[in-house]
C-alpha cells in the first residue's frame, strides 16, 4: 500500500498501518522543479517535495524492475493540459502514477484509491492494463473526473469511481 502523506504525517500513517498490520515500511519522496508556497518563497525556504509511504506485512511488495534498481525518490513532473485535464488541487501526474503502479503490480492485478479525487490513479491503472476502482467524497470532484478523465471507450468494464 502506498500513501500519499505530508512528511508531518509520516509517523501517523507508520502507526495507524502498524494497527492494522501493516508492520513494515519505508518512505519514498517525489522530487518537484516548483512549490505550491510562492507567496512565501522571499520568508523562508519553500517545500518542493511530496511525500509517501509504502506499507507492507511480511514480505517486501513485487518490484517490476527489470533488474534495475529502485531508488527512494522519484521525479514529480506535472501532466501537460493537452494531455489530462487539471481537475483536483492535489492532483498526481499520471506519468508518474504509471510509474509506481508498473514498478507495483503485475498486469490484471486491481488497484484500488480511497481518495481518487480526479481520477488520475484509475487512468494510469487502465493506461497498463489494470482494474482499478476509486472513491472520492466529493461528488463535484467524482463527476468532473468520470467526465474529463475517465471518458474513454471500454473503461466501464475496467475501472469504477464512486
Amino acid at each position: 500500500m502506498i500513501v500519499f502523506c505530508s512528511f508531518d504525517q509520516d509517523k501517523m500513517v507508520i502507526d495507524q498501518g502498524e494497527k492494522y498490520g501493516f508492520m513494515h515500511h519505508y518512505p519514498i519522496f517525489f522530487i518537484k522543479n516548483y512549490s505550491a508556497q510562492v507567496l512565501k518563497a522571499n520568508m523562508k525556504i519553500v517545500g518542493a517535495t511530496e511525500h509517501a509511504v509504502v506499507l507492507y506485512r511480511d514480505k517486501l511488495p513485487k518490484f517490476n524492475n527489470n533488474g534495475k534498481m529502485i531508488y527512494d525518490w522519484f521525479y514529480w513532473k506535472k501532466d501537460s493540459p493537452k494531455d489530462y485535464p487539471k481537475i483536483h488541487p492535489n492532483q498526481k501526474p499520471v506519468a508518474l502514477l504509471k510509474q509506481l503502479i508498473g514498478i507495483f503490480t503485475d498486469e490484471n492485478d486491481v488497484v484500488i484509491d480511497p481518495c481518487a479525487g480526479s481520477g488520475t490513479t484509475l487512468r494510469a491503472a487502465y493506461e497498463l492494463g489494470r482494474k482499478s476502482y476509486g472513491f472520492e467524497i466529493s461528488k463535484n470532484f467524482c463527476k468532473e473526473a468520470n467526465e474529463k478523465m475517465l471518458n474513454l471507450e471500454l473503461l466501464e468494464s475496467q475501472m469504477r469511481l464512486f
